[in-house]
């Protein structure tokens, strides 16, 4: 556990690990998002543009939709305090999208095709996201005794802070670390690793529009679900037998997602028009295209009459002189 990274010489302003560690993982999803984008042909100034909006946007809506699930409770209420598990990232997310996907439409470029290349790029960077949280010891496991890989968090942190509270019988007076836990950010970690792994795999074999952000989103919701959240000491309450309403909600995301992949997969068959489903092979929105087609838009230059073939300039000739006698005759 690492929380603090630094503090800066002079001015005695901490880098706190968690909002360095947020940080790189936003350069690096941008960085992908837009390698991605440029061989998916898709113009990269809107689309940095919408990056930067989107991460900005969603940023301040995850905090403050944390801050609304918490009315009576004593927390630190601004908006630019970015600690691990102090945000509510699927509001971020949404707004996200909206924000992103709005500008997009603005400037006619494709939706979804955006989608496809930032899901792969958000994965990436949910990878250091959880490196971060590891660092500052926050999104930590349930104790777990006999667990081989369990790990231990120093005196202070949030976990032993915790066991104090709620295994006071377990924790030695003076003891230096809490007791073994699960290693969940590593977990999520991983499960971050194999949807990036999902949608690059995804990238290589897509038949339609959307494919990679529907196969990259489903498979990290079903690892969340099913292999993270069984093991937070912050888990949900149980819903469904078993399930948590994290889980089940993740679970129900995920169903609607793969109907929405089938339906789309059905389509992009029976279209009569398979390049509506396939915006990674180019259109007007590509920079290429768009250098191609410009040529095409201007007027064409005059042709010049002393490059005409001598009898081509023989008839022209001719009819003049036709048209000529015409009107003497009228006259």
């Amino acid at each position: 556990m690492l929380p603090d990274v630094l503090t800066v010489p002079g001015l005695g302003l901490q880098v706190h690990a968690y909002g360095l560690m947020l940080a790189v993982a936003l350069l690096l999803a941008w960085l992908v998002t837009l390698s991605l984008g440029r061989k998916d042909r898709l113009p990269p100034g809107p689309l940095g543009t919408a990056y930067v909006l989107a991460a900005g946007l969603g940023l301040v809506a995850a905090r403050i939709a944390w801050l609304l699930q918490r009315p009576g409770e004593t927390v630190d209420a601004s908006l630019w305090v970015l600690r691990a598990d102090e945000l509510a990232p699927f509001a971020g997310l949404m707004v996200a999208g909206l924000v992103s996907g709005f500008y997009l439409m603005r400037r006619r470029v494709p939706v979804v095709a955006f989608y496809d290349v930032v899901a792969p790029a958000l994965a990436a960077g949910a990878m250091v996201e959880r490196l971060g949280a590891l660092l500052a010891g926050m999104g930590f496991g349930d104790y777990a005794p006999e667990l081989p890989w369990a790990i231990r968090f120093p005196a202070g942190s949030p976990a032993y802070l915790e066991h104090e509270r709620s295994l006071p019988g377990l924790v030695a007076p003076g003891a230096e670390l809490s007791l073994p836990v699960h290693p969940t950010q590593l977990y999520a970690l991983l499960v971050a690793a194999a949807a990036l792994g999902v949608g690059l795999w995804l990238r290589r074999r897509r038949r339609f529009s959307g494919q990679v952000f529907l196969g990259t989103a489903i498979a990290y919701l079903l690892g969340r679900a099913l292999v993270e959240e069984w093991f937070r000491a912050d888990a949900g309450a149980a819903m469904l037998g078993p399930l948590s309403s994290g889980q089940v909600s993740a679970l129900v995301l995920s169903a609607s997602l793969g109907v929405v992949a089938w339906s789309r997969g059905r389509l992009a068959l029976a279209e009569h028009k398979p390049a509506a489903f396939r915006p990674w092979e180019g259109g007007r929105w590509s920079p290429s295209d768009a250098a191609q087609a410009e040529p095409s838009s201007r007027a064409r230059p005059e042709a010049d009459p002393s490059a005409e073939p001598s009898s081509v300039r023989g008839r022209n000739k001719t009819k003049k002189t036709a048209k000529g006698r015409k009107g003497r005759r009228r006259r």
